[in-house]
């Protein structure tokens, strides 16, 4: 190809095609730019409650998620987390881009004065297009045959045509784009460099001049594929505001609209406002803002449900459900023109499919559209204990002995302090301030296998001259089970009273080695007056001892084993590397399990599920032992590291044949460091 050529190398933009035509496009641009703008109003007024633009404020994060947006925008956010949807996601998305871009160059091109679509510009973007057309072809055809022939169970749908709209809409704009694209090349002489730059309009104009038509039949044709292809394209656009396709823009200002790691942060109840009649998630309009815009972006592409540990135990819950359930009742009681709906009159859900979740965040890690599934379960499940009295009877015996002991296994309160026998253990002293406080934990100071943690940890922070002290018998239950419960009446009791408790006292930080007090104290206490304590967990500190040498090993475990994320360590604070980093300080060969880090299965004791059974389904600590030895199982005794006083508890008395797990050996992170230091 010589270089005049290259140069000079574009199109007629409206090749053939009379006025009359140009105007209809453009009248139908600005209606179907209408219509779409009117959907996404909708979409507003539903979100705001009628407050449209002013509402906005009031669903705004304190602080915007700009990176998490960007991500979305430009690279698809969590979409490829998933191998299985990253192939054909990527093939429809990037080939659509390309198809946008080279329809905003020839718009360009042919309404400004910019004559840009010419030379280079054409010559590589006309042959990009062509390819991104057989891209998103190839992504759709993938899509369709996970949906409509494969029919997984968790792609189960309420509005199942919904995606077969999108696919037609996108194959029928790329199709009709190839055969104008075949009858122009023709039509033009057959240009030979359009070979070249236009390889599939190229061979659908050769096959076209086998057909003996003439050249007025040929106009004819092409005129009729030009208007049907261009009421295509401005159905596609009226359409984005009204079906599936609004997630190109919904979902990249959730993820702008989302902060991290909030959807199991709980907020305080107004038990002082007299006029309530209820507490907790009842009727739709209780529903709050950031919740419609997380009914309106849901996609059901069912990743939720794929990394729910109740759902894979067949436990009674599907996290998606509980997102469509809530939007399909707003939707009909809207079609009714009424203007709310109780979830409880019209048994939208189940005190068991609530009580199953964990509250562990895998849902909301995987979900691409940030959707908050925990905010909505926990909140209903409040209006369950709070308004209709309902709480599994175990859980009820739990809240009892905590209130009247303490702690929700009911020991004596005067036994708290008795793992500290002969240890000399500092206990805290008002007007004597120490660096740290350990918040010991009702597992802690009641449970043998977390006792041995607590001794381990203390016997480290002695060796690295750490000014610490713990509460001693003082030191009550942060009250997390009982506000995972919904039970938030006696959780504010119990969190006023510990905060009073704590603020006796003169420390700079909070150090605790239960993952759950963690989330509890360092950051449910804070939205309480006076209840802001800055929060490490035990592998933190540890982790930074070992850091500023401190804390130096003496020999090595040489073991090989693998680590459990914890679920309020790793997907809620945000912590993978502290744990690692004390491991292989110690000489410990970490065998990483499939799912780790923010992938890690729960090992189902979150969400009060410690204290209380659900008896459908089976036991979800079998899923992850499975993982366990599945890496680990075939030692002659394999080891499983984890840093939480609920799995520590949970897989010691869940190891099994079945898993491969009957000589497990359970520890925690600190016990192994300890190991290594006399």
């Amino acid at each position: 190809m010589n270089e005049v050529l290259a140069n000079e190398a574009t199109r007629e933009i409206f090749w053939n095609i009379p006025f009359s035509f140009k105007v209809v496009m453009y009248v139908l641009f600005f209606a179907s730019m209408g219509i779409m703008i009117k959907g996404f109003w909708d979409k507003l007024m539903f979100v705001t409650n009628g407050e449209g633009i002013k509402g906005v404020k009031k669903l705004l994060p304190e602080k915007l998620n700009w990176t998490s947006f960007l991500k979305t925008a430009l690279l698809t956010g969590k979409v490829p987390r998933f191998k299985d949807v990253k192939v054909f996601h990527a093939l429809i998305f990037w080939g659509f881009v390309i198809l946008w871009i080279a329809t905003d160059l020839v718009a360009i091109h042919a309404d400004t004065p910019f004559k840009i679509y010419k030379g280079p510009v054409y010559i590589i973007v006309s042959f990009l297009a062509d390819m991104a057309g057989l891209m998103v072809l190839v992504g759709l055809g993938l899509a369709y045959k996970r949906r409509y022939i494969n029919k997984p169970e968790y792609l189960e749908a309420t509005q199942p045509k919904r995606e077969m709209f999108m696919y037609f809409m996108l194959a029928a704009l790329v199709i009709l784009g190839y055969l104008i694209e075949g009858v122009r090349i023709m039509g033009t002489g057959m240009p030979g460099n359009e070979a070249t730059w236009s390889p599939v309009g190229w061979i659908l104009a050769s096959v076209f001049n086998t057909f003996g038509l003439g050249d007025y039949t040929w106009a004819m044709i092409y005129r009729t594929m030009w208007m049907v292809h261009m009421i295509n394209t401005m159905a596609f656009v009226a359409s984005i505001g009204h079906s599936k396709f609004s997630h190109i823009f919904m979902l990249p200002l959730a993820a702008l609209l989302t902060p991290a790691r909030r959807g199991a942060l709980l907020e305080p109840m107004d038990f002082t406002d007299e006029n309530a009649e209820t507490f907790g998630l009842g009727k739709l309009s209780e529903l709050t803002m950031k919740n419609k815009f997380d009914l309106l972006t849901c996609v059901e592409c069912g990743r939720c449900t794929q990394v729910c540990p109740a759902n894979a135990s067949d436990k009674p819950l599907d996290p998606k459900k509980i997102i469509t359930k809530a939007r399909d009742l707003a939707f009909e009681t809207q079609a009714k023109g009424e203007a709310d709906a109780d979830f409880w009159e019209a048994g939208t859900y189940s005190s068991a499919e609530l009580d199953s979740c964990t509250t562990c965040g895998a849902c909301m890690e995987e979900c691409p559209a940030n959707i908050e599934h925990v905010d909505i379960i926990m909140e209903a499940k409040r209006y369950k204990a709070l308004t209709l009295g309902d709480l599994p009877a175990d859980a009820q015996t739990a809240v009892q002995k905590v209130q009247v002991n303490g702690n929700p296994w009911g020991i004596s309160q005067d036994d708290r302090f008795k793992w500290a026998d002969g240890l000399e253990v500092p206990v805290i002293e008002a007007g004597k301030k120490v660096d740290f406080l350990y918040y010991v934990g009702c597992a802690g100071s009641y449970d043998a296998s977390n006792q041995k943690v607590v001794k381990d940890t203390v016997m480290l922070l002695k060796k690295a001259g750490v000014s610490f002290a713990v509460m001693g018998k003082t030191e009550k239950c942060n009250g997390d089970p009982i506000r995972r419960f919904g039970d938030e009446y006696s959780f504010f009791e119990i969190a006023i009273e510990n905060i009073a408790n704590m603020r006796q006292y003169d420390f700079d930080k909070v150090v605790t080695h239960c993952p759950h007090c963690l989330h509890t104290i360092g950051k449910e206490y804070a939205k309480f007056d006076d209840g802001d304590f800055e929060t490490l967990h035990h592998t933190e500190l540890l982790a930074e001892l070992l850091k500023t040498g401190k804390l130096k090993p003496e020999k090595k475990v040489n073991e090989e084993l693998t680590f459990h994320d914890p679920c309020y360590l790793g997907r809620h604070h945000g912590e993978y590397n502290a744990p690692r980093e004390i491991l292989k300080a110690a000489g410990a060969d970490i065998k990483e399990m499939e799912k780790s880090k923010d992938t890690a299965l729960c090992c189902g004791m979150g969400g009060g599920n410690m204290w209380y059974e659900i008896e459908e389904g089976g036991h979800m600590v079998d899923n992850r032992l499975q993982h366990v030895g599945e890496t680990v199982g075939a030692k002659e005794t394999p080891k499983l590291a984890t840093s939480c006083s609920f799995c520590m508890i949970n897989f010691k008395g869940g190891i099994s044949e079945k898993t491969k797990t009957e000589n497990l050996e359970v520890e925690d992170v600190a016990s192994i460091l300890a190991k290594t230091i006399d």
